[in-house]
């Protein structure tokens, strides 16, 4: 519980500036996937100030958002209704139960997983299994684990995890890029669907 609420209060204080990861553009991989996938509904957890909540919307989607602070909900609230776009935007924790009516058919995940403890990972895929309707994608970006010992990023266990209930389509490992400069954390973009028959 501790570290919850520690993530909850640094996150909150770091939208008070620009987070470093919310550049305010959607990355090719998520415009690939929707020049080439029918409408329908989408969450976006981690969805910081909106960026791909407004991409998504403006492709056709049913957008909802959900982000654990305050103030990048707000954010994320304030563009949908300037750009003219409809989109719900909900602050929660997403490793904890999520008033969600409905069932999704795209999840897409860009850097919320990799910040999560081990045991909080188990609490997301739990939720993300609720989340996903059958036929539906998950799309995921994360740092991916320099070593064995670090904490942050994502591994081989991680895929593994999310393959005893999804099935993964591709992966795509590279260098983060960062438009403000600087080298980033070596990354990976992976796919995964919910087949109807499982």
């Amino acid at each position: 519980m501790l570290e919850k609420i520690k993530r909850w209060i640094i996150l909150n204080l770091v939208y008070l500036g620009d987070p470093p990861w919310d550049i305010g553009v959607s990355p090719p991989e998520l415009e690939a996937f929707l020049n080439a996938a029918e409408l329908g509904d989408a969450l976006d957890v981690g969805c910081g100030t909106g960026a791909n909540l407004i991409t998504m919307a403006e492709y056709g989607w049913e957008v909802v958002g959900v982000d654990i602070a305050w103030l990048s909900v707000l954010k994320a609230r304030s563009k949908l209704k300037n750009a003219a776009l409809d989109g719900k935007v909900v602050q929660g924790d997403v490793t904890e139960e999520m008033p969600f009516e409905r069932t999704f058919d795209l999840v897409l995940d860009i850097g919320c997983y990799h910040s999560l403890s081990p045991g909080s990972r188990a609490d997301y895929r739990q939720n993300l299994c609720r989340w996903l309707g059958l036929g539906g994608t998950y799309l995921l970006y994360a740092h991916w684990r320099v070593t064995p010992e670090s904490r942050h990023g994502v591994g081989e266990e991680d895929l593994r995890a999310f393959q005893s209930f999804l099935q993964l389509q591709w992966r795509e490992e590279n260098d983060e890029v960062r438009p403000k400069g600087g080298g980033g954390f070596p990354a990976i973009w992976a796919r995964f669907d919910r087949n109807i028959g499982d």
